[in-house]
C-alpha cells in the first residue's frame, strides 16, 4: 500500500472522528433537561466544568478520581456487581481491542518504543496478537448470546448504526485473521521475505529453505512435490538460522490464524495470483478507517462518554454539584448510557409496563424519551387519538416512576437516573403533560365503582381474560389473607399518610379484604392503588406469601384501562 493511499484516508477519518467528537460533546453544554437549569448559560456550564476539573486535580479528590479510573473505567467494577456474565463479555472486548490497538495498529509508535527488538512475527507478539483477537471474538460472542438470551419485547432498541458498527468490528477481526492465515501459507509472502533477508528469490537456490518452511511453517508450495530428505531439511535449517530465526517464530504460535491457514492450503497459489492478500489488506485497513470516522455518530460513543461520566461522579456527586454542573451532567448521561437494560431488570414498575403495554415505564426507554424531549423531537398530539402519541406514553412512564432508586444503584456507568427522572417530569409538566392518571383521584373510589355497574357495560368488558388481570380475579391469590395487617405495618405509603394533607383511603390489608368480598371495582379508584410505591415490602413480609405488590400492580393497570374507558364514554355521553 502506497504511503499516500494510506495517509489520505487516515487523516480524513481522524478529522471526521475529531469533528464528530466535538459535536457530540458540545451537546453536553447545549441541551437543557429540567426546569431548574433552563436559565443556565453556556459560559456558566463551561466555567463549572473547568472548576470541577481543576478541583479534582489539585485537591485530595484526585485519589478518588484515580481509583474510579482503575476500578470503574478499566476494570468495570460496577458492571461486575450488576451482571458478571456481561462484565466478562465487556472486559474481554475492551481488553482485547485496546491491546490490539496499542500493540498492533499503533505498534510503530507504541510497541516499538516500549520493547526493543520488536518484530510482529516473533513471540510473544505473534501469540499475543492472536490471543487479543480471540478475546474480542469471544467477548463479542458472549455479548450477542447474552442479548439473545435476555431479549424481550421491551428490550432497548438497537439502532441500525449500532448494528452496522458491530458488523464493522467483526469485519476488522475477520480480515485480520484471514490476512495472517494467508501470510502463513502464501508462497508470494515467503519469496518477498526471502528477497529482503536472504537476498534471493530464486526457487532453486531457496529449495532447502522452502522445504523447511513447508514442513514446519506451513507454506503451501505447489511445486515442492518430491520427498524431503533429511539432508535437504538440515541445509534448510542452516539457512533459516542464518537469515530468518531472529525474526520468525513457529506459525503454530498463531493459534487462531494457523488452523485457518490449513484450510487455505489448496487455494494458496490461486489466491496469490488473484492478488487477494492485497485486497484483504485494503479491506482491513479501510474498514478500520470507516469505524474510526463513524464512531462518534453511533451508540458506541458511550466508550468516550461513560468514562467521563464515571470520573465526574467520582469527583463530585450530582447531588452536591451546582445547577450549571447538573445541567451538563444530565446531558452527558444521555450519551453515557450503554443501553444495557440492567436498569429495566431492576425497575420496580417493570411489571406495570407489561400490563399497560408501555415501554416508556422502563428506565432505558424513559432515558430515550427524556433525550427526545430535550432535543424537541418528542411528538405531541392534541386530538382524541393523541392518547397514543409518544409524548403521552412517555409522560405516563415518567409519572409512574416510584423513585425507588434501584435503577441508579444498578447502573454500570453510575448515572444518577433519579435526578434525570425528576428533571424530565418537570419538563413534561412544563410542556402541558402532567401525570396522566391524576384524573383517577379526581373522583372517590365509590364514585368510580358506581360508574362501573355491571348492567351498564358489555359482559366482555369485565372478563378477567380480556383485561388481563389473573391475580386480582383469582380468589386463590388472596383468599388466604388473614387480615394480620403486616402489609399495612411495613407499607411506606401508609407511613407517609401520617401527614393529614396526604392520607390513604384503603390500606393494603383493606385492599385484600375488598377483593375477598368481591368488591374489586371499589379498589380501582383508591389512592392506595394509585400511590403504591411497588417496593415489595408487603409481599416480602406477608406470612402467607401472598403476592400483594403484584396484585397492586394489576389493579393499577386495570384502573387505567377500565376507568379510562368509563371516563371517555361518560364524557362523550
Amino acid at each position: 500500500m502506497s504511503r499516500a493511499l494510506f495517509q489520505i484516508p487516515l487523516y480524513t477519518s481522524l478529522l471526521l472522528c475529531a469533528l464528530g467528537l466535538l459535536w457530540r460533546m458540545s451537546a453536553w453544554y447545549r441541551l437543557r433537561i429540567g426546569p431548574d437549569v433552563q436559565a443556565v448559560t453556556l459560559l456558566q456550564r463551561l466555567h463549572a466544568s473547568l472548576r470541577g476539573l481543576a478541583g479534582a486535580l489539585i485537591t485530595r479528590r484526585l485519589l478518588q478520581v484515580l481509583a474510579a479510573l482503575l476500578l470503574d473505567v478499566l476494570l468495570q467494577r460496577r458492571l461486575y456487581r450488576s451482571d458478571k456474565s456481561r462484565w466478562l463479555a465487556h472486559l474481554l472486548m475492551f481488553a482485547g481491542f485496546t491491546s490490539l490497538l496499542l500493540m498492533h495498529a499503533l505498534a510503530a509508535v507504541v510497541t516499538v518504543k516500549l520493547f526493543s527488538g520488536y518484530e510482529s512475527t516473533r513471540n510473544p507478539y505473534l501469540f499475543l496478537r492472536n490471543l487479543f483477537g480471540a478475546m474480542v471474538l469471544l467477548g463479542l460472542a458472549l455479548f450477542l448470546f447474552g442479548l439473545w438470551r435476555r431479549r424481550t419485547r421491551f428490550a432497548p432498541a438497537r439502532p441500525p448504526m449500532a448494528v452496522a458498527f458491530v458488523a464493522l468490528l467483526g469485519l476488522v477481526l475477520l480480515t485480520g485473521f484471514l490476512l495472517e492465515a494467508n501470510k502463513i501459507v502464501s508462497p508470494q509472502a515467503f519469496y518477498r521475505m526471502a528477497k529482503e533477508f536472504n537476498g534471493s528469490a530464486d526457487p532453486v537456490q531457496l529449495k532447502p529453505l522452502r522445504a523447511l518452511w513447508a514442513s514446519e511453517y506451513g507454506v503451501a508450495f505447489d511445486d515442492l512435490k518430491e520427498p524431503l530428505t533429511a539432508q535437504l531439511m538440515q541445509q534448510g535449517r542452516a539457512m533459516h538460522e542464518a537469515d530468518c530465526e531472529t525474526c520468525h517464530a513457529r506459525a503454530a504460535s498463531a493459534f487462531f490464524a494457523y488452523p485457518v491457514s490449513r484450510l487455505l492450503v489448496p487455494l494458496a497459489p490461486m489466491l496469490d495470483r488473484a492478488q487477494l492478500p492485497a485486497w484483504l489488506l485494503y479491506l482491513h485497513v479501510f474498514t478500520c478507517f470507516i469505524g474510526l470516522a463513524t464512531l462518534p455518530f453511533t451508540r458506541f460513543f458511550h466508550a468516550v462518554a461513560a468514562p467521563v461520566s464515571l470520573l465526574s461522579s467520582a469527583s463530585v456527586p450530582v447531588q452536591a454539584s451546582c445547577s450549571a454542573s447538573r445541567a451538563s451532567r444530565r446531558a452527558l448521561a444521555l450519551d453515557a448510557c450503554v443501553a444495557c437494560g440492567i436498569c429495566d431488570a431492576r425497575c420496580s414498575v417493570a411489571p406495570l409496563a407489561q400490563h399497560l403495554d408501555n415501554r416508556h415505564l422502563l428506565p432505558s426507554h424513559k432515558l430515550v424519551a427524556t433525550g427526545a424531549l430535550a432535543r424537541a423531537r418528542l411528538a405531541f398530539g392534541h386530538t382524541a387519538a393523541g392518547a397514543g402519541d409518544e409524548a403521552l406514553r412517555a409522560a405516563e412512564g415518567a409519572f409512574h416512576c416510584t423513585d425507588c432508586g434501584r435503577c441508579s444503584i444498578a447502573c454500570p456507568v453510575g448515572l444518577d437516573l433519579e435526578d434525570l427522572w425528576r428533571a424530565g417530569r418537570g419538563d413534561l409538566a412544563g410542556a402541558g403533560l402532567p401525570a396522566p392518571a391524576q384524573w383517577v383521584q379526581a373522583r372517590s373510589p365509590l364514585a368510580w365503582a358506581e360508574s362501573l355497574q355491571r348492567d351498564s357495560w358489555p359482559r366482555s368488558f369485565f372478563d378477567p381474560d380480556v383485561v388481563d388481570a389473573p391475580l386480582s380475579a383469582d380468589r386463590s391469590s388472596f383468599a388466604r389473607c388473614v387480615q394480620c395487617q403486616t402489609c399495612t405495618n411495613v407499607c411506606p405509603v401508609v407511613a407517609h399518610s401520617a401527614d393529614p394533607a396526604y392520607g390513604v383511603d384503603l390500606t393494603p390489608q383493606k385492599v385484600m379484604n375488598m377483593l375477598r368480598l368481591g368488591l374489586r371495582d371499589l379498589t380501582l379508584g383508591s389512592r392506595m392503588v394509585r400511590d403504591c410505591a411497588i417496593c415489595y415490602q408487603c409481599q416480602e413480609h406477608c406470612p402467607d406469601g401472598l403476592r400483594v405488590a403484584d396484585i397492586m400492580i394489576e389493579l393499577r393497570a386495570l384502573a387505567v384501562q377500565r376507568l379510562g374507558t368509563v371516563r371517555v364514554i361518560r364524557a362523550s355521553s
